[in-house]
């Protein structure tokens, strides 16, 4: 589940880069796969400038490419963090594990 988080902003703000973003995405085909995160936080250089930016977390994926190209419409920075595994809710429950203790790093 791609997760893009918004880092900078104030909630306000947040929100309406939230908004942008769900219009970009809207005839994509992720677009029922994403969440949006907003963070709200204050992201300065050493010289106080305030530096937001976006950031994808994905698991390795071919949409990644697609979704950091829509995401450069916004013309803000744009971090891309691949995850190791996402583990749906729904296989919690499961008797199968989807991960075995070998793959987990501590």
């Amino acid at each position: 589940m791609p997760n893009v988080e918004i880092h900078g902003f104030r909630l306000g703000t947040g929100y309406g880069l939230r908004t942008q973003i769900l219009e970009l995405f809207q005839a994509k085909s992720w677009n029922k796969e994403y969440v949006v995160t907003i963070i709200p936080s204050e992201v300065t250089d050493c010289d106080g400038t305030e530096q937001p930016f976006i950031r994808l977390v994905n698991t390795p994926s071919p949409d990644n490419d697609a979704i950091i190209a829509e995401l450069k419409k916004l013309e803000l920075d744009i971090e891309l963090l691949e995850l190791k595994a996402f583990i749906p809710k729904q296989l919690m429950a499961s008797e199968k594990p989807f991960i075995d203790d070998s793959m987990i790093t501590i």
